[in-house]
């Protein structure tokens, strides 16, 4: 017995608001006839019914579907185009500052906890330990304050 083949020329997408594909049903009927009205509004029902991130469901080609599939994201227009990461928002941006300015003093508070814990088994004076680790949290913290 011969085996067919169908190709599946439309799929119903499911996607979410920032225009990546989040979910898909093949669309097993044509579309574009009339007749199949219903059809389409219970297949993208079910698709919006996948996933709660679903913001926009619609009926798309299967080369708009193979886009998809590539990294492409509905364009505004509706059309497959090239995602493009947002600006990071004021928070971010301040997030990344701190924690780049924590990353280049963690070192050195580690190094004089470090210190400070030899010194205090060998019995020696660690008073100049600390006051340089209270120092360095106090730069830290200000670098901080003024990111």
């Amino acid at each position: 017995m011969a085996s067919t083949t169908t190709n599946v020329d439309y799929y119903a997408a499911g996607f979410d608001s920032a225009g990546r594909r989040v979910c898909s049903l093949i669309c097993d009927f044509n579309p574009n006839s009339s007749k199949n009205a219903d059809k389409i509004t219970e297949l993208l029902n079910k698709v919006k019914e996948i996933s709660e991130d679903v913001a926009v469901a619609e009926i798309i080609t299967a080369d708009y579907f193979n886009e998809y599939l590539n990294g492409k994201v509905r364009g505004s227009d509706g059309n497959p185009t090239d995602y493009i990461p947002p600006e990071p928002t004021e928070t971010e941006k301040k997030t990344a500052k701190i924690n780049t300015i924590k990353a280049k003093y963690n070192s050195q508070l580690d190094a004089m906890v470090t210190a400070r814990v030899k010194a205090t088994m060998l019995g020696a004076d660690t008073s100049k330990i600390d006051a340089n680790y209270k120092n360095t949290l106090a730069a830290m913290a200000t670098e901080i304050k003024n990111a």
